[in-house]
This record gives C-alpha cells, structure tokens and sequence, in this order.
C-alpha cells in the first residue's frame, strides 16, 4: 500500500511540477529583432517567442481573438457560427455572442 502511494504521489508530482518551474530567460525583441531595452519599440511575440512557441496556433485561442467578431450583427454572427463553429478557434466560438465576448480585441 505505502509503494502504490509512493508511486501514486510521484506521478502526481512529476505532472505538477513542470508548471512551477522558472521560464527560461528570455530577451524580449523588437518587430526588428532588436531588444526592447535598446530600442524602445513595442516587444513582438513573434521574435521573441517563436523559437519556442507556437505563436500561430496560441493566436488562434478563443481569449486571444476575444472581441473580434462582436462588431457583427447578430444575424450574421449566426451564420458565421454555421459555416465555422467550432473549428474558428483552438478550444471552440460561443453559439451566441454576450457581453463577456467583446473583449479588447482591436483596442488599445
């Protein structure tokens, strides 16, 4: 019993820990590919992160694109969600639009 719960425990935390453990140091890189720090320009994911990340897919993430279709008129989001549904976003479009959907997309 005490090497299941061993085992067990183990299991749990070689999942768990990975998610506490310290982000690599990265240097945060301009539209150029020059850092931030220097060239005081806005940080770009893309040459900042897209070594490691897939940037292309994380941007299609629902809370990413939050706000982008709000602009549309209920009717024509509906049919927008006919012809794309789920396949619109990585983890799925609402079936109907409410307030919480707006988002900032587009603003700053």
């Amino acid at each position: 019993m005490r090497k299941n719960l061993s085992i067990l425990l183990g299991l749990i935390l070689s999942s768990v820990l990975p998610a506490f453990a310290e982000h690599p140091k990265v240097t945060l890189n301009d539209q150029f590919g020059h850092p931030v720090t220097e060239s005081k320009l806005p940080v770009d994911v893309r040459q900042s992160c897209d070594n490691c990340h897939d940037i292309d897919f994380i941007a299609t993430a629902y809370h990413f694109q939050q706000g982008r279709l709000a602009i549309l008129s209920s009717d024509i989001y509906e049919n927008y969600y006919k012809k794309y549904g789920d396949k619109t976003f990585s983890n799925g479009l609402p079936k109907k639009l409410t307030k919480l959907d707006m988002g900032m997309y587009g603003k700053l």
